[in-house]
């Protein structure tokens, strides 16, 4: 492990005790957090990697619930209080494991159902490093698996600041955090402090997209009450069952869910809980990719999935795929086990194709061979001539240019999609598409 790795762990090793209570401190983080995994995680006994999960807070509550828990963390101190406050609940991990969230080659691929994040993304100071943290949390993550990742928001130092230490807002301390997010190492001789990145509300699900999550919700763990949550928190301490205190409590608890995703809190909060899961089109293309590729058939993957393949954030519906009309039926040879529609010419009143369905695990895949519109009483071709050779993990998939699909959806009325495009399209590529420099059939 490097330096920083090393300070963080010694960090909580001095005092995992304090971790084990933080959420005790802050009860609406824990208890917004539940209600998340409680609403996006697979139901029990899904397997679950809870990586830098710490004294195993998260860990013990998901084991008392049936899941199958591997408690993974940085600091050996947490994981050794983890192991005694789980025997003292009388259940079992799956495993204890030692190690960084950048590099988890010790868990194969496909492994889980779920993964949580819900420190290791604060403590990488790189972009470098939380990039490697999602991408081998996606590895790890069975196709469709769920990924619930923490974040500690941009102001939240500032903040608690002002409540606790308003001295920092003079010391230039301030103005290099809301710089670069960052709370670095500490210099020789000074005492020892938390180490962190805070991110911008504005760059967490991007980044998880970047990622090759399909991001579904971003949460405000604080919700209405960061810094000011002493007296709410209050009310869910030993409360009784049935008590006029504890409905208060879980009036307040229900609230903040109500608005945790709610964007305009964002920048309010202490903490952010990126929702995501890894899409299962992403296997399924790659898979089909390889087969194709293999078959020596000419292809493109075009529409949402072409777009997404770019980096775009978008949530992936179906696949269409591109190919002549001859090799429309070698693709339906290929996949006979996954037809729906047979392969056959069909038309609409402006499009015609030979034209199949395909269902692969859940995934609907669309075959199009020799796309055709409509123009008066002719039919001319419309199929996409770009091509961006892109890697899907490893494999590489024929996707047309971001700037022909733009022009598609344009040509086609929907300028929603277009306008989705636009801000990611090369100026040089798009302008020789314009100007004939490069061929084209979608306009």
């Amino acid at each position: 492990m490097g330096e920083i790795s090393d300070y963080i762990a010694g960090y909580y090793d001095r005092q995992p005790e304090y971790e084990w209570e933080r959420l005790e401190r802050h009860r609406m983080e824990y208890a917004l957090t539940m209600r998340a995994m409680a609403n996006y995680l697979p139901a029990p006994p899904a397997r679950i990697l809870d990586c830098g999960g710490g004294p195993g807070r998260y860990s013990l509550e998901l084991a008392r619930q049936g899941y199958r828990v591997t408690l993974f963390d940085l600091s050996s101190g947490n994981l050794r209080l983890a192991q005694g406050k789980v025997a003292g609940a009388g259940l079992q991990l799956e495993a204890y494991e030692l190690g960084t969230a950048t590099d988890l080659s010790r868990f194969a691929g496909e492994t889980f159902d779920a993964v949580l994040l819900m420190g290791p993304l604060y403590h990488l100071l790189e972009i470098e490093e939380r990039q490697q943290a999602l991408q081998e949390a996606r590895r790890v993550l069975k196709p469709g698996g769920a990924l619930l990742a923490a974040f500690i928001s941009r102001y939240a130092a500032h903040r608690w600041a002002a409540l606790n230490r308003p001295e920092m807002i003079a010391n230039g301390e301030s103005d290099e955090l809301l710089r670069t997010g960052r709370i670095p190492l500490p210099v020789q001789d000074e005492p020892a402090s938390f180490v962190a990145y805070m991110a911008h509300p504005s760059e967490v699900a991007p980044l998880c997209w970047q990622a090759g999550f399909q991001v579904q919700v971003v949460l405000g763990l604080e919700g209405l009450i960061s810094q000011i949550e002493a007296p709410v928190n209050a009310l869910g301490e030993a409360a009784a069952p049935g008590s006029e205190r504890l409905a208060l409590w879980e009036a307040w608890v229900a609230l903040n869910e109500q608005v945790a995703a709610d964007s305009s809190l964002h920048g309010c909060v202490e903490h952010l809980l990126v929702v995501a899961h890894k899409p299962r089109w992403r296997a399924v293309l790659r898979a089909i990719a390889q087969r194709l590729n293999q078959a020596g058939i000419p292809y493109n993957v075009a529409g949402g999935a072409s777009l997404a393949l770019h980096g775009l954030p978008l949530a992936v519906r179906d696949i269409d795929i591109e190919v002549s009309a001859e090799d429309a039926y070698h693709v339906q040879e290929l996949f006979s086990v996954q037809v729906v529609e047979p392969v056959a010419l069909g038309s609409t009143d402006l499009y015609r194709s030979h034209f199949g369905v395909f269902d692969f695990d859940g995934v609907r895949v669309e075959v199009m061979g020799d796309n055709q519109r409509r123009e008066g009483n002719a039919w001319l071709p419309t199929r996409t001539q770009t091509r961006d050779i892109l890697d899907l993990d490893g494999v590489p998939v024929n996707a047309s240019w971001l700037e022909e699909e733009l022009l598609a959806y344009i040509r086609r009325g929907r300028l929603e999609r277009a306008a989705l495009c636009l801000p990611h399209c090369d100026r040089d590529r798009l302008l020789a598409l314009l100007r004939g420099q490069v061929k084209t059939q979608v306009i």
